[in-house]
């Protein structure tokens, strides 16, 4: 995958964790209430940064259509992701580095939750068409800031039809573009400026989610051409709480237009911070997810995964 190898990949795959992870994870199919993805409960010390990844099977033994979920993630949760994958089972959790089936393009993410509990419910028409007897892929990152022993835990519980009873829909997939082209001296305020990532042409953008960490005080979002502000989607000031919301009406990509976002943070501490999937560091994402899927659009720095 030459195009994001180097500085952005290793900024990405580059950083694992560490920690004592407990056994217990997997995913189950309970017919009527849904398929379910779970992780943990995984030790997680005073002090202590992990990122642990198990592979599961989701329990599916025929196609089906996602229509939504629900997420409920523990204390010291900073993000969970569901991936499909075409790894073999690792049903232990092991220690992982964030996003690197992202950066690869081997694994698709299905759900990036960012946010302690949420609901998702795709509009009539759209989902996520997944094969049967599908392999998942469930990274938790955990970041104990406490003085106590903390025990990380995620679960997504999945609303679907069959695919052979489901009505027409349109496959959904995820775009999520950033920069790696942070710089935050200490003990002041720093932005990015307004950037620009044009979208996939013929794709229409249905819901929006930002990311930062924790010394971000702010990521605005507008969907337009270069330069126009006129349609802010998103205005979050709480890292910890960010946007997942629907667009009403979805945003049409046409090949020229797209997503204009500017971050924002304040340093407080006496170290210069720039990018990296620690807590120490900092990131600037927005994403969502769009129709029709043509894969996992990552775009970097203006680097886009499929648009080669």
């Amino acid at each position: 995958m030459g195009l994001l190898s180097g500085p952005v990949l290793v900024a990405l795959a580059g950083c694992g964790g560490h920690g004592a992870p407990a056994a217990s994870s997997s995913s189950t199919s309970d017919a009527g209430t849904g398929l379910q993805a779970s992780i943990g409960p995984i030790d997680v010390p005073a002090g202590v940064e992990t990122t642990q990844c198990i592979v599961v099977p989701l329990g599916n033994t025929e196609e089906v259509v996602i229509n939504g979920y629900s997420i409920n993630l523990s204390e010291g949760s900073h993000h969970l992701i569901v991936y499909t994958t075409s790894d073999a089972e690792q049903d232990d959790p092991v220690n992982c580095a964030p996003f690197t089936g992202l950066a690869l393009g081997t694994d698709v993410p299905i759900v990036f939750a960012n946010k302690k509990q949420a609901t998702w419910a795709f509009p009539a028409g759209i989902a996520v068409d997944v094969p049967a007897n599908q392999m998942i892929k469930i990274e938790g990152h955990y970041i104990n800031s406490t003085a106590n022993d903390l025990q990380g835990t995620g679960n997504v519980t999945f609303v679907f039809t069959p695919k052979a009873s489901s009505p027409p829909f349109q496959p959904a997939g995820f775009d999520f573009y950033g920069t790696t082209k942070i710089n935050i001296p200490p003990n002041s305020t720093a932005t990015t400026g307004p950037l620009f990532q044009v979208g996939v042409a013929g794709t229409h953008l249905i819901n929006v989610t930002t990311h930062q960490h924790e010394l971000g005080t702010g990521i605005q979002v507008w969907a337009g051409n270069p330069g126009d502000t006129s349609n802010q989607i998103a205005n979050d000031l709480d890292w910890s709480n960010p946007s997942w919301s629907l667009i009403d009406p979805q945003f049409d990509f046409d090949g020229t237009n797209g997503l204009t976002y500017q971050c924002s943070w304040t340093n407080t501490t006496d170290q210069t911070v720039s990018f990296g999937e620690s807590a120490l560091d900092e990131m600037c994402f927005v994403g969502g997810y769009y129709y029709p899927a043509q894969g996992m659009d990552l775009c970097i720095d203006g680097q886009c995964q499929i648009r080669q």
